[in-house]
């Protein structure tokens, strides 16, 4: 399945593309979630959607069911959303609530996890209600967003003191308010999507209207431990976004942060996509937008001009996923002017395999 080769990281002169069957291969899909996705830190969304008490957002992580609930204290903590019975449900939809109530045989839960009633267990030898309490996720909250990691250890937020709040730093996103989700079924695996994603190379070819409102000779890509940063002005004039009055702060900033969450940072927006696996020719793309002024008009030009590159990037990532999966295609070269980022991801990603 792997050739060690395969696996080894070399300069951006002398690579290439990790090999094509890596894109559609069973066995491969299964050891990215074991090695990877099984380790990583998720982006569920902004911790403003639950203000309040008892507020809870309902969502899915690798399949998992998963809840995040405002604490008493105004904390966060977030849990598996299964009983700890038969394995039902505690909630369906966001919602607010003061408990939690199982949805199959009606087991009562605290907000804080802790099994409050059972229904007849009367009799039942050897079981304590304080060790039957719904499992905990690790959980924390940064520049305003939240993230959850899976694994039952405890596991430190990488991203905390990075150039990401270095760079935004005048765009306080953390104040930004939540609009709207739209999600996308496409027909790639995760990292055809994320590959694409992390080079400007194929914009002037792809994006013909978003190659006129970015300086494409401006465009410059940064790499860090874990993400990596692409950046480029934009012509106020032809900007969907807010135009800020200092013609520097008219840019625009595209992270990428291990292995598939992506930050887009314009003026007066912040729109984060999270890449879901789904198999291993397909992903799912949810598309989040917070805006400095939810009441700004420019949001529907936002929104149209977002839907139009997004429309043109799922009609080419389609296409590669059948182009990688052709008997014609097994790797391809690296540019090491305009491709540093892809290079960048995919070292990192084969070292995180090596190390799974």
């Amino acid at each position: 399945m792997i050739n060690a080769t395969d696996l080894k990281n070399i300069s951006i002169e002398d690579s290439s593309t990790i090999p094509s069957e890596w894109y559609f291969n069973k066995d491969i899909y299964e050891l990215e979630k074991k090695a990877i996705f099984d380790k990583s830190w998720h982006l569920i969304g902004s911790q403003s959607r639950i203000p309040n008490c008892g507020d809870t957002l309902n969502t899915k992580v690798l399949n998992e069911p998963i809840l995040i609930v405002r604490q008493k204290d105004l904390s966060l903590k977030a849990f598996f959303n299964v009983c700890q019975h038969r394995g039902g449900p505690l909630v369906r939809k966001n919602c607010t609530v003061k408990s939690f109530q199982c949805k199959y045989h009606g087991w009562i839960y605290d907000i804080d996890g802790s099994l409050q009633k059972t229904r007849d267990f009367s009799g039942v030898e050897n079981f304590k209600k304080q060790d039957h309490g719904l499992k905990s996720i690790n959980i924390t909250s940064w520049m305003g967003l939240i993230f959850i990691n899976l694994s039952f250890e405890n596991v430190s937020f990488p991203l905390r003191n990075t150039e990401i709040e270095n760079r935004v730093s005048s765009i306080d996103i953390s104040n930004f308010k939540y609009h709207s989700r739209k999600s996308y079924k496409v027909k790639c695996n995760w990292k055809v999507y994320i590959d694409n994603y992390l080079e400007g190379y194929h914009i002037p070819f792809v994006h013909p209207r978003l190659n006129k409102v970015i300086d494409y000779k401006s465009y410059k890509t940064e790499l860090y431990e874990g993400y990596s940063m692409q950046w480029a002005l934009i012509n106020p004039e032809l900007s969907p976004y807010k135009k800020r009055q200092k013609s520097n702060n008219n840019a625009a900033f595209y992270f990428t942060i291990f292995p598939n969450i992506l930050l887009n940072i314009a003026p007066g927006r912040l729109q984060t996509n999270i890449i879901d696996p789904e198999s291993p020719n397909s992903c799912t793309v949810h598309f989040d937008y917070y805006f400095e002024n939810i009441t700004s008009e420019n949001i529907k030009k936002d929104f149209d001009f977002s839907e139009e590159i997004q429309l043109e990037d799922i009609q080419i990532c389609e296409e590669v996923q059948k182009g990688v999966r052709s008997r014609a295609y097994s790797a391809g070269r690296i540019s090491k002017q305009s491709e540093q980022g892809l290079h960048h991801f995919q070292s990192y990603y084969k070292k995180r395999l090596s190390n799974g």
